[in-house]
């Protein structure tokens, strides 16, 4: 009794052993982070291992905001072949700039050199103005039930108050003269002078501000 258990217990470890190598083989994602210069640049960078050498990394990202087709973008890293490496994408702000406090969910897609492939989860970076100390009003719209969110580093209480109090009366017209309501989130970023928006854009405008 006790050699036919031996007997099952070896046929099991000799069928299980194929797809244990299989995941010992396969690629392993040691460290993922984002790093933001505002308004400048956003600096993705990836560490992965394999068996076998790594062929290929890209970085997939969408940005999120109201398109009429989903629209996602990819990035070529740049890495040296190896089976341990560390990738790096940088978003260059002067080719397709984003404005203070967008949200881009991304992902990473890693291959090596004997066809294995990892798709990462997805994480979200968002894109803030960090050279402000930032607070924030939210009030939630009648219609709709989205959110709208001020925010603001310059003022008091009763001044951001005012403003919201503005925006919600100039929403509430633009519904009623265009008959629809807003579904998703609205922030507003309020800058306290002209200098300091214009710093947080890559191409501002004369007239911005």
């Amino acid at each position: 009794m006790i050699k036919r258990i031996a007997l099952i217990i070896s046929v099991l470890l000799l069928l299980l052993s194929p797809s244990l190598v299989a995941a010992e083989a396969g690629i392993t994602i040691i460290a993922s982070d984002v790093e933001i210069n505002f308004p400048s640049q956003a600096v993705f960078t990836l560490e992965a291992e394999s068996s076998a050498d790594i062929a290929d990394v890209r970085l997939y990202y969408q940005v999120d905001k109201m398109n009429y087709v989903e629209v996602i973008s990819e990035g070529w890293a740049d890495f040296t072949p190896a089976n341990k490496v560390t990738a790096r994408w940088v978003w260059d702000m002067r080719q397709a700039s984003l404005p203070a406090g967008a949200e881009v969910t991304y992902w990473w897609v890693v291959e090596d050199a004997e066809g294995n492939k990892l798709k990462t989860s997805s994480l979200i970076m968002h894109f803030d103005d960090d050279r402000f100390s930032w607070r924030s009003l939210t009030s939630t719209v009648p219609q709709g039930g989205g959110e709208l969110t001020l925010f603001w580093y310059e003022g008091s209480d009763f001044f951001a108050q005012e403003l919201m109090n503005a925006c919600e009366k100039g929403l509430a017209r633009l519904t009623e003269d265009i008959g629809t309501y807003p579904e998703r989130p609205i922030k507003i970023y309020i800058y306290a002078s002209t200098t300091d928006l214009q710093e947080a854009m890559i191409f501002p405008q004369e007239w911005t501000g």
